[in-house]
């Protein structure tokens, strides 16, 4: 009779633990590449973002810009850049930075979603949601599609397409 108990405890068990095993199988973590690329205004945006499902873990943008075709000059986006750089100094999960370089300038933004408070990006909108709907996780599958909506497109295992 102990037998019989002891293998209707454990079968069960042994089931639930298998079921949790394949489902963590299933979410591996991911990258996705996609570029925006203009060579007749001589910018390049690059994203990486990295995600498990369809929750974005974490976005690396890198945007190359060059003076001379935007109608700015490299004051006017220095001035800019550290207008941003002041105002989002404190939010956690987020880091920004540029370079510059003769005749253009490197941006990086990169959002670590794992640190971020969510509804701290909302209220600096620096996520496109409304901030008072409630958001648990930047949803890879929207982001995706609102990227490819503004012109990028995807790249195959990060092989950006360089400026010419």
């Amino acid at each position: 009779m102990k037998k019989r108990n002891f293998k209707f405890i454990l079968l069960p068990l042994l089931a639930v633990f298998m079921l949790f095993l394949l489902g963590a199988c299933g979410q591996e973590t991911k990258k996705s590449y996609l570029q925006l690329i203009k060579q007749e205004e001589r910018i390049d945006s690059r994203a990486i973002i990295e995600y498990q499902g369809d929750k974005i873990l974490s976005t690396d943008f890198t945007n190359t810009i060059y003076y001379e075709r935007t109608g700015f000059s490299e004051e006017q986006f220095k001035k800019s850049i550290d207008e941003y750089d002041e105002k989002y100094k404190d939010v956690k999960g987020l880091s920004h930075s540029a370079e510059y370089k003769d005749g253009y300038f490197i941006e990086k933004t990169t959002i670590d979603y794992t640190k971020a408070d969510i509804k701290e990006l909302q209220e600096h909108q620096l996520l496109d949601a409304t901030s008072n709907q409630k958001v648990d996780y930047v949803s890879y599958k929207i982001t995706l599609k609102t990227l490819e909506s503004n012109g990028f497109k995807e790249v195959e295992n990060g092989k950006f397409e360089e400026l010419k």
